[in-house]
Order: C-alpha cells, then structure tokens, then sequence
C-alpha cells in the first residue's frame, strides 16, 4: 500500500469515528441545548441552535417545585442496592463457575445468563403480587430485588470468562505460603479481577438506574425513582418538553461522571472478560 492509499485509509478512519461519534453525541448536546431553552424558543420553526438567550429557569423550576432532590435519593439508593447485591450474588457464582468443573456447567451457566434476555413485562405482574405478600411492596427494597435478578445472572457470566483467565496456580501458591481458600480469594483472585469488578458493578448500576417498568409497577410516591418524575412533566393539555430536558441532563449527570471516571477499568474488564 503507498503513501497516498494510507492517507485515504487514514482519513475514511477518522470521517467513520468522526460520524459515530456525532450519533452518540448529538442527543446529549440537543438535550443540553434544550433545557436552556424558553418553550418559545424550542417551538420555533426552523429551530434555532445557538441563537437564543439560555436561561436557567428551567434548573430552577424542577428544583423549586419538583422533589427532584428526593426522586434523586432514591435512584442513587436502588442502583447502589442493586450493584452491590449483585455482586455478592454473582462473583461467588462466577468464581465457582469457573473453578469448580462438572458436565454441564456451561449450559447451565447459558441458561442463568438466559434470565437476562426475559422481557420485563412478563414477570412484573408476578413480582409485584410477591412483593405484596411479603410486605415489602412500594419500598426501595422491592425494586432492588427484582434488578437484581437481572443484574446477578448478568455479572456471573461475565466473571466466570475473567476468573478463567487467572491462573489457578496462583491460588495455589497462596494456599500454600498459609492462606485459606477465602483469604486466597479475597488477596489473590479479586485485586486481579478489579476491571471485572468496575464492569460488571458499572452495568448493574446504570442498568437499575435507567429502570421504569419496575420502578413505576413497585414503587410508592414516597420512594419514586428519576425516570418516575419525568412522568410528572406531562399535563392534561401539554408536555413540559424543556422542565423534562432539565431533569433528563441532572439525571445523565451522575451516570455520566461515574462512567467517565471507571472508562480505563471498564474498556479491560469487556475484552479481559471477553476471552475464555
């Protein structure tokens, strides 16, 4: 290949990242744009990108009259409920997994990971009769639960294929300078499977934090979610398209800054996973 054709190589490279990238990112930007909009201005045909006088009404109005801060409390309360049971419940398993050998153990770990792809809206009704019964109904606990079921299966298949990858051996060696099996888990297995860790609590963290089914279906006003609140911008008569614009920029925040900080941990965890 010469000069000229890895120069056009080059170029198509980054028109391609260049387009991907604008896919991704133009939503957010239209959002951002958006929620400092007057809803004059948003209606405006043809729309007007940067001309117009950004106005913070809009921050000011869903913190003033929204509970936004308490809607807030209680996604940031579920997703950390959810990402921390699901690691309990799906490093063990992953662990055993991948140490423990018996026939069958790939299909039935196929099938675990097969709880994820089950449509929400066939087991909410079901759940939410369980919930009831056991009183628990309209709590942040509730959610939690029914999250996690998706969650848990979800982390178990990932560690499995990252716990493949480190060497038993140095379990072994562990056990053998005087560590018990859990204290060679603890010391040796889960520092070295960190990027796994971040990956699969970072899916279960925005996985509960972006849920509505569930959240709408088991919660109580008391303990209503983000996504919930967006609910409280459509009127009778009209949508408050840039009120909702506002809150859907405080509630990307989060995730966003959680994501942009555990990125190195996240990229080596997807393709350390990645290989069994």
């Amino acid at each position: 290949m010469n000069k000229t054709s890895r120069e056009y190589s080059r170029w198509i490279r980054y028109i391609v990242i260049a387009l991907i990238l604008g896919f991704f990112i133009f939503p957010m930007i239209w959002l951002f744009e958006t929620s400092l909009k007057l809803k004059i201005d948003m209606f405006k045909l043809p729309p007007v990108w940067l001309k117009f006088k950004p106005t913070m009404k809009n921050y000011i109005y869903i913190t003033n009259m929204m509970p936004i801060f308490r809607w807030g409390k209680n996604s940031l309360l579920i997703s950390f409920g959810t990402m921390i049971l699901s690691l309990l419940i799906g490093v063990p398993a992953g662990y055993a997994f991948s140490r423990v050998k018996f026939r069958g153990r790939f299909v039935l770990l196929t099938f675990i990971l097969l709880a994820r792809t089950i449509p929400p809206v066939i087991i909410v009704l079901p759940f939410r009769l369980l919930m009831n019964n056991l009183g628990i109904f309209g709590t942040r606990l509730a959610v939690i639960l029914i999250d996690t079921v998706y969650n848990a299966s979800f982390t178990a298949w990932l560690m499995s294929g990252i716990f493949e990858n480190i060497a038993k051996e140095l379990e072994e060696a562990a056990i053998i300078d005087g560590c018990g099996v859990l204290s060679a888990f603890w010391k040796v297995v889960v520092p070295l499977s960190l990027p796994g860790l971040v990956t699969s609590a970072l899916f279960a963290f925005i996985y509960s934090w972006n849920d509505f089914l569930f959240a709408m279906t088991l919660t109580s006003p008391q303990t209503a979610t983000l996504p919930l609140g967006m609910l409280s911008t459509f009127g009778m008569m009209s949508v408050g398209w840039t009120n909702m614009a506002a809150m859907g920029m405080l509630a990307i925040l989060p995730v966003l800054v959680l994501s942009l900080a555990l990125q190195r941990y996240y990229v080596s965890g997807l393709t350390f996973g990645g290989v069994k």
